[in-house]
């Protein structure tokens, strides 16, 4: 495949080699982001798209030579993957819970509670009942916690 670095480039400006993930990326035709993973080079306007979406320089993406970014920042509304999604969410979540249980500093702690053997729990002297239906993740608990308990 003659082509190759260039796709590899593509794949990496993209950050997938999934057809539907670029063309969500680029507001493409799924056929097009398949062409473009086959190693057919993209049209100037998709060029210009993936370049203000990603950071990425048309001149390094076409010939691997350059500088790798522009020195803009992506456009905020650039999709992200459902797994870059979840990690940053769990991130946030983790900072807060530390933080509202004022463990800033400390590694995040992570709660597996048993819902059978766990009906209901004391909580700095107030009683919180569970449905012992589930096992309960930290946020989910400190969603029953008092505000001024957190």
């Amino acid at each position: 495949m003659a082509n190759s670095t260039f796709i590899d480039r593509f794949v990496e400006a993209c950050g997938s080699s999934k057809p539907a993930f670029i063309q969500r990326l680029l507001d493409i035709s799924y056929q097009s982001a398949k062409n473009y993973l086959s190693g057919r080079v993209p049209s100037p306007e998709i060029l210009v798209v993936l370049s203000e979406r990603t950071s990425y320089s048309i001149d390094w993406l076409l010939t691997g030579r350059g500088k790798k970014f522009t020195d803009e920042s992506p456009i905020s509304d650039t999709p992200i993957s459902a797994g870059q999604m979840r990690a940053f969410v769990r991130e946030v979540c983790v900072e807060v819970i530390n933080e509202r249980l004022g463990e800033k500093e400390s590694a995040p702690k992570t709660f597996k509670l048993q819902s059978g053997d766990l009906m209901a729990e004391k909580v700095m002297g107030e009683s919180i009942s569970f449905p012992a239906s589930k096992d309960y993740s930290a946020i989910e608990l400190a969603e029953h916690l008092p505000p001024e308990k957190i």
